[in-house]
């Protein structure tokens, strides 16, 4: 059970690939800023940058080339990033990484789903954790996330097998907690366990009880489509989980990312779908399975995607030639 316990533990050698990394781009960009000189009466342009101890002034001509321009925002927005990156390296050499740790009482909640087949029952495994565990068993860009958040999504309405979760989680030692809308979660051990499920009809509405499982889960939108294709997961001696296909978790996260007002969850859904997208490039039955998926989407949400997308872009221009491809392999009429 690896992939809870050590969550965190690549999280300072994965800053410094991408500082490598950035720093590598950077390398391969023109540097310095475009100076304008008025010479009888004429206007004639010049970049000027520093080379070693040095200033160079290169002669541009009367017009500055689109692709100069381009590449100097490029170079701008990279650099930026590498800000970031560089900050986050601070501060992770700064003081030790803690672990997020998979304790006792949910491994055995995850091996009594498995043992009472409920993942069978369509009930899934979302969110980061998804994430983490497509990190440890395809071959998905590592990504270091930090949440002690394990969310389970919940088919609604839901018809199949009984199985009291309240009561099980309860005797595990978890406190059940109730939200405004009257679903609940349940926290214990460190960690935080929440119920999800498909927002039905305009939204707003109370939280459904699920009596078969003594659940009340909380609804959100986009929660549908992680429903249309998903794969099983062997995790441990006697452990599986359900969780979405990569092509439904690419197409949830860029849903999602254009609803989130905080920068910071935005952009961590836009990476977790940019690199899930990274291996569905790769392969082609994810491939097919996007396909499928984009036709039965509403036009609205295929709008969304396509945003959330060209978002992307201002916040990973590294990733441009990533994300142009899987612009590619989306409808552009939307």
């Amino acid at each position: 059970m690896e992939d809870f316990r050590d969550t965190l533990k690549e999280t300072l050698h994965f800053y410094l690939e991408e500082e490598k990394r950035l720093t590598s781009l950077l390398a391969a960009l023109p540097k310095g800023t475009i100076r304008k000189k008025k010479i009888n009466g004429s206007e004639y342009y010049y970049l000027k940058y520093r080379k070693g101890d040095k200033v160079i002034e290169e002669y541009l001509g009367k017009e500055i080339p689109d692709t100069l321009l381009n590449e100097l925002k490029k170079r701008k927005k990279i650099e930026k990033e590498l800000k970031k990156v560089r900050d986050i390296i601070k501060e992770l050499t700064r003081r030790k990484e803690n672990s997020i740790t998979l304790i006792p009482p949910l491994e055995n909640f995850l091996k009594v789903m498995t043992e009472e087949n409920m993942w069978d029952e369509g009930i899934e495994i979302i969110g980061a954790w998804c994430f983490v565990l497509y990190q440890k068993y395809l071959p998905i860009r590592k990504y270091p996330l930090r949440t002690q958040d394990v969310d389970i999504l919940i088919p609604y309405p839901y018809r199949e097998k009984a199985f009291d979760i309240s009561k099980y989680l309860k005797e595990l030692g978890f406190t059940e907690h109730i939200n405004p809308d009257y679903s609940v979660y349940y926290t214990g051990h460190g960690i935080k366990i929440e119920f999800l499920a498909p927002e039905k009809g305009k939204g707003n509405q109370k939280a459904p009880y699920i009596k078969k499982l003594r659940i009340t889960p909380q609804t959100l939108r986009f929660m549908t489509i992680l429903f249309e294709e998903s794969i099983v997961l062997s995790i441990g001696k006697g452990i599986k989980v359900r969780v979405p296909s990569p092509a439904s978790f690419f197409l949830h996260k860029l849903l999602i990312s254009s609803k989130r007002k905080k920068q910071g969850k935005k952009e961590k859904d836009l990476r977790e779908a940019i690199y899930t997208g990274e291996y569905i490039l790769k392969d082609p039955a994810e491939r097919t399975k996007l396909e499928n998926i984009i036709k039965k989407i509403p036009d609205k949400w295929k709008k969304r995607i396509m945003n959330a997308l060209k978002e992307s872009l201002e916040l990973m221009p590294q990733e441009d030639v990533l994300i142009h491809s899987l612009m590619e392999i989306l409808p552009h009429k939307t």
